[in-house]
């Protein structure tokens, strides 16, 4: 295991517990807001980029930084509104299933947000880097960073997708 292999099972055991105190209803926000981060980060992340390049002049760190303010503001930004909504309706929880929900949704959501960052990563980095290269979950969570690189902007999904070739190639050969 490598670093990024610890950071998604760091990611996924947090979005799991999560899931299990907060329950269903607080968990559809979150993923709602995964969602929504992850389409705005990567349809806004060049005008943040614009800005921040009088500070910043690396550019392969600089898109990230871009992606990650706009992902993770967004993605708070829902979560404090599901929460308000939450509490202003007062819904009545269902007990151990709304737990055993919200666990559910909160994997999911873990495995959404392991999926942005490996496709920020990939598309960022430069071409076969060894973080990703060497990653034994990196192939599993791919396939959903794959489906959802189809509603990145053309650009981002041609250099997503040309990087990922690379990468299958190198896991297969690994195998």
């Amino acid at each position: 295991m490598n670093t990024l292999d610890i950071l998604i099972v760091v990611i996924l055991m947090y979005c799991l517990t999560m899931g299990l105190f907060r329950g269903l209803f607080r968990e559809l926000s979150s993923i709602a807001g995964v969602l929504a981060g992850f389409y705005a980060a990567y349809t806004y992340y060049n005008y943040l980029t614009a800005y921040l390049s009088k500070w910043i002049s690396d550019t392969g760190y600089l898109n990230i930084l871009s992606f990650l303010i706009i992902f993770i503001s967004i993605f708070v930004l829902i979560g404090i509104l599901g929460a308000i909504i939450k509490y202003l309706l007062k819904i009545i929880t269902f007990g151990w299933l709304d737990r055993v929900a919200g666990g559910v949704f909160g994997l999911i959501k873990g495995t959404l947000i392991a999926s942005v960052l490996l496709m920020t990563f990939t598309a960022f980095l430069p071409k076969g880097a060894p973080i990703i290269r060497n990653s034994m979950l990196a192939p599993r969570v791919i396939l959903l960073s794959e489906k959802m690189s189809e509603v990145v902007p053309k650009d981002m999904k041609r250099i997503f997708s040309a990087k990922i070739e690379h990468f299958k190639k190198a896991w297969k050969t690994k195998s």
